[in-house]
């Protein structure tokens, strides 16, 4: 028990567990020791307790934190330490014979794709070039007779510019007020 309550100081400690969670903690700490305590009392002694069981617990406790306690929060504090840098290692070791690979080969990937997609859509512009000169001559006279429309959405579209920068004009005006 005592061990384990060494161990968990400990860990309480160091992964730095916030004050208040502490005496939640440690009665739920408590009320495992004494079922575990009491299991082993009805396993070995068929549930008697008498004097002498209260004064083992109390030898066995007194003696563990007067000896060996200050040896073992050492010894936990240096596993802890050993753990946390063989998982920083590991970590470390992941990234760089997985992740790292894995996104070299993604950015070639991407770049091998961006040099087929220009290449695809510059032979398709080029080719699109090519299956429609034959109506060029019938779009040049398509143009020429859509002139009255392009006259009055051109209208349209000034008037929608005027409008727009009248808008913008008074929008900024009231920002810097």
């Amino acid at each position: 028990m005592g061990f384990v309550f060494d161990l968990y100081r400990v860990i309480a400690y160091r992964f730095r567990i916030p004050r208040w969670l502490l005496p939640v903690m440690d009665v739920v700490y408590w009320a495992a020791a004494t079922l575990g305590v009491f299991g082993v009392l009805l396993r070995h002694n068929h549930g008697e307790v008498r004097l002498y069981v209260f004064l083992g617990l109390g030898i066995g406790v007194t003696g563990y934190f007067g000896l060996l306690s200050p040896r073992v929060v050492k010894a936990a504090h240096r596993l802890i330490s050993l753990i946390i840098g063989l998982a920083a290692w590991l970590w470390n070791m992941f990234r760089l014979l997985l992740v790292n690979p894995s996104m070299w080969i993604v950015r070639l990937l991407a770049r091998v794709l961006d040099i087929a997609f220009v290449i695809v859509a510059a032979l398709l512009l080029w080719t699109a070039k090519i299956l429609l000169l034959p109506l060029r001559p019938a779009a040049r006279y398509a143009w020429g007779k859509l002139l009255p429309v392009r006259r009055r959405v051109r209208a349209w579209t000034e008037s929608f510019g005027r409008w727009r920068a009248k808008i913008k004009a008074a929008w900024e005006l009231f920002r810097k007020k």
